[in-house]
């Protein structure tokens, strides 16, 4: 039987892949506070209270899910590591009150969709979502009852596609409960420690209105094996070592984009970045607005000395040794050491600094050290000049700062460039037709470094790059011509729409995302198999395969169980006489908390990992990673994306996708490209924003992935971007991407897009996803007036069938 095993017993990899996903876990994991050393947990009967600790969320909503074999919630994790919870019977009264109110939602749903398509029931539960019970008031009786002096309280917070975070309570804020409850838990236990179970920041102002919280734990959505991993640390049996790749406010407010994020301006289709390219950490660097926690934050069980010993330029690679040393006398521990760059003030205004690297030691135990080498390419410091459109190094004093977050670095060095370097000419593209008003700049001068080494830059050795715009051709391999040769336009163009959920014949994969076209089966052209991500393999774990190859949900996940949804597994499982087989993805960690591993190396295992299950179930591309920049707190696919700054995202895809594609005939999909900062209005809203910011910080990220890992596609996005949609966007897919880049894979929208199936191939995206009845009207409307021409139809078709004719499914089965 082909791609799915037959035997429902753990199989090796699935454990091989749970210990890995255990590790990525417990490497993300985020120390905000831990007073007179609360954590590691001494005694082991603790009080375990909260929505989140019988009910850990281990990811996101949406295509983002996974439906894995197990997930290890806190409460099971503690009580593996050996712990007691001596608060069973809270727990208990939350389940049952859990219990009640998820019937009461599914019965509503039921009787609000009876009938109608279940994709509508979807999009009803999206739209009213159920929403978790705080439990019932901690009582002095719950505490007694307890017998001991320490209490863990999980808040948990969900999020998803469709729908960002609200500034209410029960998600920003706590609830009032949430609150009352973590109050007597403070007055009443010697110990209370907070666990955030969220993909996301939450509001902390409570911190400093709550006396007794001794330690918070920043747990986010830690995938299957989130409860193991966080009894691992809360144990002692390894420290916390992540650090935070997003800068968390005091308040909401402080947040740049704040009052105009999504609907809180109550504008939907339009949403201006006036921010400009002060995002994150480089707003609150530059406008001196102190946050709760700085970007690159997170404490350890020890503590380290970092020492740069040795700064050098060599050639135009700026490279600084640091010395690491445990200096603490009990615990080992891993320590995250961050480069930045300080660049002159010039014709442009610039951010006080800016991340330019980043390592991780190894375990070190206490008194033990490691040197770390730090490098980066002058190059990178560079800033866009929209006025000439070209990348520019402009002159004066370049200084490093290292350090073990945004907010505590120090000078190391400087390097002095003596006039303007042209990088890169490029020419305008994606810029508003009016100029976005931006926040008024400040001027930086960087840092004083008197005494540091300084170095001398040649301009020289610097070649200005000039761009060819010509639409790029596509080399055709042998095996793609041939096909080419023998299919007509028409039959060509069949090849720019995917398959969607129609399996008639043709290879598939239940419940993954789409397929290529299968309409081609009788020329030798057959398809492939896309599934969701980006927190591992978005498909259906157990199923039916009929004499016919046909498949059949025999397990749906109880989220997807309501109304229609149901009447429809019942009937399929009815038509089930075949084969009972298994595909068991691993939901891995999402990608905020294995950007906080701040470990390239790990995440590159995670992506080997996934391309392990991919070849095992027969999928081609994983609709991941998701990369967009961390625009906003209430983002709602903030989990799916790794931070707040361009080069972590771009560094953590880029490693996430080589593992990915070490793998033979599978790849990728980088998404969304670019700009989808917000849900509210995915499908139609413009973010509207000048060309600098837009290239220097939402598509740098993207920019670094392609260029160092060579993704096998790119998925563009819902939104337009300064109102064109960017399925249709040129300048965008063919103009930056291909020309300036250098991408020659494959593009393809997302799934629904709004943009016009018959200009996607104009404009450099090859695939129209999933592909219905009215997009095959279209586009075969455009090939008949002529609009959408041989040339292009080719040109896209050659795309498609090139990575179907590399796919491990084309190789390794008869076409």
């Amino acid at each position: 039987m082909p791609y799915a095993v037959l035997n429902p017993a753990v199989s090796p990899r699935e454990r091989a892949h749970q210990e890995l996903a255990r590790q990525a876990a417990r490497d993300g994991f985020v120390l905000l506070k831990n007073d007179d050393h609360t954590l590691p947990l001494v005694n082991k009967r603790v009080a375990l209270y909260g929505a989140g600790a019988r009910r850990t969320l281990k990811g996101g909503t949406g295509s983002g899910d996974v439906n894995e074999r197990r997930n290890v919630t806190i409460e099971q994790g503690l009580e593996n590591a050996g712990y007691e919870i001596a608060s069973k019977g809270w727990l208990d009264d939350f389940d049952r009150e859990y219990d009640t109110a998820y019937a009461q939602w599914k019965e509503f749903i039921a009787r609000e969709t009876e009938g109608i398509d279940p994709y509508e029931v979807l999009r009803l539960a999206k739209a009213k979502p159920f929403l978790v019970p705080a439990g019932r008031p901690v009582s002095q009786e719950d505490v007694d009852a307890s017998g001991t002096d320490t209490a863990l309280f999980v808040i948990s917070r969900q999020a998803g596609e469709s729908f960002d975070r609200k500034l209410e309570k029960g998600d920003w804020f706590l609830t009032d409960r949430e609150r009352e409850n973590l109050s007597l838990l403070a007055r009443a236990y010697a110990k209370t420690v907070l666990i955030i179970n969220a993909g996301g920041p939450v509001d902390m102002v409570f911190l400093d209105e709550i006396d007794g919280v001794n330690a918070v734990v920043f747990y986010g959505q830690a995938g299957m094996e989130g409860g193991n991993a966080l009894a691992d640390v809360f144990s002692g049996y390894c420290g916390f070592s992540g650090r935070l790749t997003d800068t968390w406010p005091l308040r909401y407010e402080d947040v740049p984009s704040a009052g105009v994020f999504s609907n809180m301006d109550g504008d939907v289709d339009n949403e201006e970045y006036r921010e400009g390219i002060y995002v994150g950490y480089r707003y609150f660097d530059a406008f001196g607005v102190v946050p709760r926690y700085p970007f690159g934050y997170g404490l350890s069980y020890t503590d380290f000395s970092i020492q740069p010993e040795n700064a050098r330029l060599e050639g135009t690679v700026l490279s600084v040794d640091v010395r690491v040393t445990n200096t603490g006398a009990q615990y080992a521990g891993r320590e995250v050491v961050q480069l930045y760059v300080a660049c002159p003030a010039g014709i442009l205004p610039k951010e006080a600094k800016r991340l330019a690297a980043f390592a991780k030691t190894g375990e070190l135990a206490p008194g033990r050290s490691q040197t770390l080498t730090l490098s980066f390419d002058m190059s990178e410091a560079e800033s866009y000049d929209p006025s000439r459109s070209c990348w520019i190094l402009e002159p004066g004093r370049y200084v490093a700062l290292v350090g073990r977050s945004a907010a505590e670095v120090a000078p190391v060095g400087a390097v002095t460039l003596s006039r303007e370097v042209i990088l890169e000419q490029c020419r305008p593209c994606c810029a508003p037709e009016t100029p976005i008003r931006e926040i008024d700049p400040l001027v930086f001068e960087p840092p004083a470094a008197e005494g540091l080494p300084s170095f001398a830059l040649d301009p020289d050795a610097f070649a200005t790059r000039v761009h060819d715009y010509a639409r790029p051709r596509v080399k055709e391999s042998p095996s793609v011509k041939k096909l080419l040769d023998s299919l007509s336009p028409r039959e060509m163009a069949m090849l720019l729409l995917g398959g969607g959920t129609r399996t008639v014949g043709q290879h598939s994969v239940l419940g993954a995302g789409g397929k290529t076209a299968i309409c081609l089966a009788d020329k030798g052209i057959r398809n492939i198999v896309l599934s969701d991500g980006p927190a591992g393999l978005n498909i259906i774990g157990e199923i039916l395969i009929d004499e016919n190859g046909r498949e059949y949900p025999v397990k749906i996940p109880e989220r997807r169980n309501i109304g229609s949804f149901a009447k429809l597994a019942k009937k399929l499982m009815a038509a089930g006489h075949g084969t009972p087989a298994y595909r068991y993805a691993t939901a891995w960690p999402v990608h905020i908390h294995l950007a906080q591993t701040w470990d390239t190396e790990l995440v590159s295992r995670v992506g080997r990992a996934v391309g392990t299950e991919m070849l095992e179930f027969g999928v081609t591309v994983w609709l991941a990673p998701g990369m967009n920049i961390h625009r906003n707190p209430l983002g709602g696919r903030t989990f799916e994306y790794f931070s707040e700054d361009p080069l972590v995202s771009g560094l953590m895809a880029a490693a996430i996708t080589q593992g990915v594609q070490s793998r033979p005939g599978i790849g990728v999909s980088l998404k969304h490209f670019a700009c989808n900062s917000q849900e509210a209005n995915r499908s139609f809203g413009s973010s509207d924003l000048n060309e600098r910011p837009l290239r220097e910080i939402y598509l740098k990220g993207f920019e670094i992935a392609v260029k160092r890992a060579s993704p096998m596609t790119v998925m563009s996005s819902y939104n337009k971007i300064n109102g064109v949609f960017n399925g249709n966007n040129y300048e965008l897919l063919t103009s930056i991407l291909r020309c300036e880049w250098g991408f020659g894979g494959l593009v393809m929208t997302d799934w629904g897009s709004r943009c016009d199936p018959a200009l996607c191939a104009p404009a450099g995206n090859d695939l129209y996803m999933p592909g219905e009845k009215k997009d095959e009207e279209a586009i075969l409307a455009a090939v008949e007036d002529g609009s959408l021409t041989p040339e292009i139809i080719r040109e896209a078709a050659a795309r498609v069938l090139e990575i179907i004719t590399t796919s491990d499914i084309y190789a390794h089965e008869d076409n």
